[in-house]
C-alpha cells in the first residue's frame, strides 16, 4: 500500500481505482514470489479485503486530500529519496514534514516503533520540522514533532 501511495504522489496524479489496483497487484506478486501455490484462498482473500478497506480509508482521509492538493513543487522527496520516510513535503511557508505510512501494532510495540520513527528524523538527508504518521489499521494521523507551533500541520499542508 505504501509503495502504491508513494508512486501516486511522485508520478502522475492517479485515480483512487488505479491506486487500489496497483496495491493489490503488488500484493499478489509478493505472495506468488514468497509462497507460490501454498496459500489458502480464504487467507488470501481476507488479506486482500483488508488492504482494500485500509487503502480506501486512506484515500478518503483529509491527509490524502491535502497531499493530492499539494503542487508537485512542494513534494521534496518520495520513495527511496525520502528514506527512511515515505515522503517529505513542504507547506506554503517552507516548513517540511515527513510522511510515514504504516500499520501500527496495537500492543506495546507501538511506542517502540514511534520512538524509532522520531529517532530517524536525525538521519534524513534533508531536515524535517515534523513527522506525520498515518496508521492504516486505525485510519488515524498522528503528529510527532519536537517543535512548538507545529500543531496546525493539517492546515499548513493545505495548498494555497
Amino acid at each position: 500500500m505504501r509503495q502504491a501511495i508513494v508512486r501516486g504522489l511522485y508520478g502522475a496524479r492517479t485515480t483512487p481505482r488505479a491506486l487500489i489496483d496497483d496495491a493489490l497487484l503488488a500484493f499478489e506478486r509478493a505472495v506468488a514470489q514468497r509462497l507460490g501455490e501454498g496459500v489458502r484462498p480464504a487467507l488470501l482473500f481476507g488479506e486482500r479485503d483488508r488492504i482494500l478497506r485500509e487503502l480506501r480509508a486512506f484515500i478518503e482521509s483529509p491527509l490524502a486530500a491535502r497531499l493530492r492538493a499539494l503542487p508537485r513543487a512542494r513534494i521534496a522527496a518520495a520513495g527511496p529519496a525520502a528514506a527512511p520516510f515515505d515522503a517529505i513535503v513542504r507547506n506554503a511557508r517552507g516548513v517540511s514534514y515527513a510522511i510515514v505510512l504504516r500499520r501500527m501494532p496495537r500492543d506495546g510495540l507501538r511506542l517502540d516503533l514511534l520512538q524509532r520513527i522520531v529517532a530517524a528524523k536525525t538521519t534524513t538527508r534533508m531536515p524535517v520540522d515534523g513527522i506525520l504518521v498515518y496508521d492504516f489499521s486505525r485510519a488515524a494521523v498522528r503528529l510527532l514533532s519536537g517543535q512548538a507551533g507545529a500543531q496546525r500541520v493539517h492546515c499548513d499542508l493545505r495548498a494555497s
